[in-house]
């Protein structure tokens, strides 16, 4: 395979940008798939595509260009030597290491070496699909194509890769999200039957439903891994595989796999999370909520609400959730105690997917502005400051909220995080913004560009913005003539009615309610701007109601961790009193009695101690 240079590269997808416009101008879920199936919801709002939001330079931009970079170069055949060694055939190359190698010395005890043998394949093939929607570099597409010829090459009918496998709704959740990415996103002919086949593959290897994780460990099993399986994941994209081929069986197989024992008693607000494996289960309500949109039972919806309201509760201030990657009990201490208890605090990279998945499904329902603040908040202090992965897939995993908290590297090679973060790199631009029936919401405030028609007039929108280190953002419009519409601007739970929205330098007239989008309806024309001035107060957010003298500093959605060992006195006067160092530094510095203190988002640690939750008097 001729490799390509980082400069090949990135010139290819400057150029490519614009040819997939026309493909992708379209809102994404069900392109290939319009026509051709009924679905019962169609929500208010719609994403677009991939290639009409372009990031313009800032670390999220910077973190898609790396993730994209890596896996365009990762080597092909360490790719599929698992799936190939497992069914027989030549497997040449070098092995990728950590989770994803074919070997015999696993042990749950100690070693997760070949945990789970090519688990992330699917997900690498996705974030590949995404990032040339995004960009048309056709080295990307000459590789996706290369990778779905080679899996598909080792796909049997009897299933001979699952046999003795682990976990094998877990991977192929994975290999069908992929597959149909590939074909929905990067235009490969061959995806969706290289689909078929492997899910003929896959179904002896499959339980008849859903089951949980207790109901798999009442079953005999080989040894505890073998009862992580993640079948209650699966409706979400068998469910986007009926929508996108329009083949009946994956609407079956979906509902198959629903699994009423969790969403029944979520519809009726029971909570039935504390215990359980927290991202699967975050992963599990957008199948909740595929299962509405494609069923049109509204039991689905108010079981995805109610349950990312119950996680919201037992969250951190950061937005993260999970000690130990299981839910706690919403009211209860057991997330302050696990601030001195584990040092695995929120499973950074897949839990932002899974959260941004969510939140995305919620807000294209619902409208609501709070699930772009909740987004907002994970964006920032979590996944905003996990550290790129490395090509030998060392890969950031947790963040540490631990009162003696470090950012480390994950002790294993290619885990999970290491195959959603990619994905969500390349969903960062389809968060940002949305479509309604009368508009555009602009959701996120990052640097970027947005390419639409509006009343069949080509109309771009231009953001530029130095958010949340600034508290201001401007966007400027390009229309081709003048069109009439709404921008709606999402005005943050946080901030004041303080914050100022002008167009074209005059203040508008209307209250700014924050929690709410702001509706600006007017007759749009070519050069109009309109530019947001946030109040960003100081807030103290507590850990949880029992322990409300445990508390978090942020300034605006940004949450300040404490880098230099805090004193034991610290007052909740002084915490709100904390100022810039700088304007020219991300730190912010505390006055106490004896000593500053220095404070620091998350994205600006590197290697030194920190303390996300303080200890107050008074």
């Amino acid at each position: 395979m001729k490799k390509t240079s980082r400069r090949e590269f990135m010139t290819h997808a400057a150029v490519g940008a614009g040819a997939v416009w026309a493909a992708n101008s379209m809102p994404a879920w069900g392109r290939a798939a319009q026509g051709q199936v009924q679905v019962a919801i169609t929500p208010q709002l719609s994403t677009f595509g991939y290639a009409q939001v372009q990031l313009l330079d800032s670390p999220f931009r910077r973190q898609f260009d790396q993730n994209h970079d890596l896996y365009l170069h990762l080597n092909e055949d360490a790719m599929l030597k698992p799936f190939r060694k497992r069914e027989g055939l030549p497997a040449d190359g070098p092995d990728m290491g950590g989770w994803y190698d074919d070997a015999d010395d696993f042990s749950a005890m100690d070693n997760f070496h070949a945990f789970i043998p090519g688990h992330s394949f699917g997900q690498y093939l996705s974030g590949l699909a995404r990032a040339y929607a995004i960009t048309g570099d056709k080295a990307t597409q000459e590789k996706i194509d290369r990778l779905v010829r080679g899996y598909g090459a080792t796909v049997d009918p009897a299933g001979k890769f699952y046999v003795d496998y682990r976990l094998p709704a877990y991977t192929f959740d994975k290999t069908c999200c992929g597959l149909i990415d590939a074909h929905e996103f990067a235009g490969n002919k061959d995806a969706l039957d290289v689909l078929k086949r492997s899910t003929d593959a896959v179904l002896p290897h499959l339980p008849e439903k859903a089951l949980s994780r207790p109901e798999q460990r009442a079953r005999p099993h080989k040894d505890i891994a073998y009862t992580f399986d993640e079948t209650y994941t699966l409706p979400e994209n068998f469910f986007l595989a009926y929508r996108r081929s329009g083949d009946p069986r994956y609407k079956d197989l979906a509902v198959r796999f629903i699994e009423k024992e969790y969403f029944d008693p979520l519809a009726e607000n029971q909570n039935v999370l504390p215990g359980e494996h927290a991202y699967s289960h975050v992963n599990a309500l957008s199948s909740a909520m595929q299962s509405y949109l494609v069923l049109g039972d509204e039991k689905y919806l108010r079981a995805a609400t109610n349950g990312f309201r119950m996680i919201q509760e037992q969250s951190f201030v950061t937005g993260g959730w999970g000690p130990n990657e299981a839910f706690v009990v919403p009211g209860s201490d057991e997330l302050n105690q696990s601030l001195g208890l584990t040092h695995a605090s929120f499973e950074t990279p897949c839990g932002a997917y899974g959260h941004f998945k969510i939140t995305r499904y919620l807000l294209r329902q619902t409208a609501d502005s709070r699930y772009g603040d909740s987004m907002e908040r994970v964006l920032y202090n979590t996944i905003g400051g996990a550290w790129p992965i490395l090509p030998d897939g060392t890969s950031f995993y947790y963040s540490d909220y631990n009162n003696a908290g470090v950012k480390v590297h994950y002790k294993d090679k290619w885990p999970c995080c290491s195959g959603t973060f990619p994905q969500l790199a390349a969903d960062y631009g389809i968060s940002s913004y949305l479509q309604g029936k009368d508009g555009v919401y602009v959701n996120l405030f990052l640097p970027s560009v947005l390419s639409w028609t509006q009343n069949g007039t080509p109309a771009k929108l231009t953001q530029t913005t130095q958010y949340p280190r600034a508290n201001t953002t401007q966007m400027v419009l390009q229309l081709a003539k003048p069109e009439t519409f709404t921008t709606y601007v999402r005005i943050p739970g946080w901030t004041t009615p303080k914050t100022v929205v002008s167009v074209n330098g005059s203040k508008i007239s209307q209250d700014v309610v924050p929690g709410k989008f702001l509706a600006v309806q007017r007759t749009w024309k070519d050069g109009d701007r309109i530019e947001v001035e946030f109040d960003m107060p100081m807030a103290l957010e507590p850990i949880d109601t029992k322990t409300p003298g445990t508390v978090a500093l942020l300034t605006g959605p940004t949450v300040l961790f404490a880098v230099n060992n805090p004193p034991d006195s610290i007052t909740r006067k002084q915490l709100l009193a904390a100022a810039p160092l700088s304007q020219t530094s991300s730190d912010w510095i505390v006055k106490t009695d004896t000593r500053p203190v220095t404070m620091r988002p998350f994205s600006a640690i590197m290697n030194e101690e920190y303390r996300l939750y303080l200890q107050v008097n008074g």
